[in-house]
């Protein structure tokens, strides 16, 4: 008894106070946010998951479960005046294809949904007051937004970690000085067909791709600068200056898994810590899923994730996708479908619709033989840790760059969206991934990686963490700022050549002397 208490006594003398700053838009982005703060609450440490409503749909979407001290920030009337629900935009993604040339405005009903929110968590001086009086050792936060970054400098807080539910955002590893090596590394968002490698057409189009996503970030930072600095004071330094002086820079990427690239000594890589392995064994399936399970000797789960929904793909592609389901009667599949109206189904008896699924669960499971999934980050983390063979059809967003960096290990297909509507390609697929074996082994062979990898994400996130509220911020790991020409040795490699460049032109002016010489003597003789 007496050493439980000095155990719990200790705890408490070295808790810190920890803020996460987590806006609700997005429910793969929230989770991420959630394990971090979990993960430290679990540790010992008080901490608190400070969340402005951006979608009202994704208000009870917010992933925490051992953090109690949630503090949401509610829309307030002008907000709801000048918001629309993100869903309703949703749809657009289906038949968009979102690249270099349309990136700028591919986003705007997130990037418009964040300034108004950034405007309606400021003027919230409650909140202000009350984050301001807790004393926060460190503070967290992702960089889609840099609302919640100059808040936290307004309220004192110093020791800044930067978290990336991404593998990184261009804008953010752009600031901190590390370089995209876009030669051979994907950026953000990302596309090409062989997983192995890019052509030069797909080289340009990611470079491309790379500064537009960053001159989007950047202007959206610039607008959210102005917002805080009109809300909190002029003093508080912009943007730029924040994300420079952060301590380290948490990325949700795994390096055994990802294309390799330089980073800086600041970027951590948490790749998985949405994924809990421990609790994901101990959930038992109902028996309402044993029994969907047991109707077929093989099973394929189907789902797009929370932001895609399936109801709204286009007519044509579902006709597709029905087809092959038909086609293939020995093999049950399991739909996550969002609307009631399944009749455009009829007759196709291995189709079970459902509107949730117990997605871990089922995946752990092995009857499930495979997974069609959108390739969003947490949907990829899960089927790597668990092993499960894949068919990725990437909508938008990173889900293009997942998807290849998966397919480079060699248990999952990539499907381009627009290939939906042919049932002959979509049945091919299909097979493989069901009936070669081959795409099992290499999935369980990453899996069994990961499962034993030397340093696990939850013990990155808690020491890192416990370390920049002991010793941070660490200015002298700032990476100097330094333009185009300075990074890239232009002004060392015109040094190294010049003296090439002073012979070669001296050569040429003697030999235009020489030859001017020639032919004076050729006139005289003449």
């Amino acid at each position: 008894m007496n050493f439980l208490v000095l155990n719990f006594l200790l705890i408490s003398a070295n808790a810190f106070n920890i803020l996460v700053y987590s806006p609700s838009f997005a429910g793969s982005h929230t989770n991420f946010m959630a394990r971090i703060a979990d993960t430290l609450t679990d540790a010992g440490h008080n901490v608190t998951f400070l969340v402005p409503v951006v979608d009202e749909a994704r208000r009870s979407q917010l992933g925490v479960k051992s953090t109690k001290d949630v503090v949401i920030v509610e829309q307030d009337e002008e907000m709801q005046n000048h918001v629309q629900p993100i869903d309703d935009d949703m749809e657009q993604y289906w038949k968009t294809e979102v690249d270099s040339s349309n990136v700028d405005t591919a986003f705007s009903v997130f990037t418009s949904a964040m300034n108004h929110s950034c405007h309606n968590f400021l003027r919230n001086r409650k909140i202000f007051e009350k984050m301001k009086s807790r004393n926060f050792d460190v503070g967290i936060f992702e960089p889609l937004s840099v609302c919640g970054l100059g808040f936290m400098h307004a309220i004192g807080i110093r020791k800044i970690i930067i978290a990336s539910s991404c593998v990184f955002y261009d804008s953010t590893t752009d600031v901190l000085g590390e370089p995209l090596d876009l030669s051979y590394v994907p950026g953000q968002m990302g596309r090409f067909e062989d997983p192995g490698r890019m052509n030069l057409l797909e080289k340009v189009e990611n470079h491309k791709m790379s500064m537009n996503l960053k001159n989007v970030n950047i202007e959206v930072f610039e607008r959210e600068t102005q917002i805080y600095k009109k809300h909190l004071g002029d003093s508080i330094p912009d943007w730029k200056q924040l994300m420079i002086s952060s301590s380290l820079h948490f990325t949700n990427s795994i390096p055994y898994v990802d294309f390799p690239r330089t980073v800086s000594p600041k970027t951590i890589p948490i790749g998985g810590i949405s994924v809990d392995i421990l609790k994901i064994k101990s959930q038992k399936l109902s028996q309402d899923w044993d029994e969907v399970l047991n109707r077929r000797e093989k099973n394929m789960l189907i789902s797009f994730g929370s932001l895609i929904r399936s109801q709204d793909m286009p007519k044509e592609w579902r006709t597709g996708l029905l087809t092959a389901i038909k086609s293939l009667p020995n093999v049950t599949f399991i739909w996550k479908y969002e609307n009631d109206d399944i009749t455009w189904a009829n007759g196709v008896s291995n189709i079970h619709f459902t509107k949730w699924v117990p997605q871990t669960s089922l995946l752990n499971d092995p009857r499930l033989t495979a997974f069609m999934t959108h390739g969003g980050l947490g949907s990829s983390n899960e089927l790597s840790h668990l092993g499960k063979p894949a068919l990725m059809v990437p909508v938008f967003a990173d889900q293009h760059r997942n998807a290849n960096m998966l397919a480079r290990h060699g248990g999952v297909i990539v499907i381009q969206k627009k290939d939906l509507g042919d049932e002959k390609k979509i049945k091919s697929a299909m097979k493989s991934i069901l009936f070669n074996e081959n795409f099992k082994k290499n999935s369980e062979k990453l899996a069994d990686l990961l499962r034993n990898q030397p340093l696990k994400p939850k013990e990155q996130v808690l020491r890192y963490v416990e370390f920049v509220a002991n010793y941070g911020p660490f200015p002298g790991m700032n990476i100097a700022e330094m333009g185009f020409v300075e990074r890239n040795l232009l002004d060392i490699h015109f040094i190294i050549m010049l003296p090439y460049v002073i012979s070669i032109v001296l050569v040429m002016l003697g030999l235009k002397i020489v030859v001017s010489l020639v032919k004076i003597k050729v006139v005289k003789v003449e």
